[in-house]
């Protein structure tokens, strides 16, 4: 049976939570924002990147944050292996553990997405922080929430 793509979101929505996409960017050195959270606290349930164009030998780690407008940066998962040379359609989600690494799927085909704690994150941002050089590749990443406070959404930085 066939569902029109309003009834496949909604059921989505229901299941995984709200799901707010970034298109492919580049990776960028340093300390990045990727979603911005937005009038109040939400509860993160997951969190993909997918490797778009094929990672380069200068990019070392990557580790997301959960930054806040006021106070101080949350380590939602501590920096990857060296994913130089990562192949495109390779896929990161957050870790089981708090405060462990990044997962990297060992296959293009698929991983796991629903194994990441709940965080419950106040406005700021979530942050992907990374040791790069020139050209390291690029990735899209989508999130999944659910409002805590009324009023409170994610929006892609």
């Amino acid at each position: 049976m066939n569902y029109n793509s309003s009834t496949i979101s909604r059921i989505a929505d229901i299941v995984l939570g709200i799901r707010v996409d970034r298109s492919a960017a580049a990776i960028a050195a340093g300390t990045n924002p990727i979603f911005t959270v937005t009038g109040g606290r939400v509860a993160l349930l997951g969190l993909l990147g997918e490797v778009v164009t094929t990672m380069d030998a200068t990019l070392t780690t990557l580790q997301i944050n959960a930054n806040p407008a006021t106070g101080d940066d949350t380590v939602l998962c501590a920096a990857s292996a060296s994913i130089a040379n990562v192949d495109v359609g390779c896929m990161f989600t957050l870790p089981a553990a708090v405060g462990t690494a990044l997962v990297t799927s060992t296959t293009d085909g698929g991983c796991i997405l629903s194994t990441a704690p709940r965080w419950a994150i106040r406005p700021g941002s979530v942050e992907l922080v990374t040791g790069v050089g020139a050209n390291a590749g690029t990735m899209k990443w989508s999130l999944w929430y659910v409002p805590i406070d009324d009023g409170a959404y994610v929006s892609a930085a």
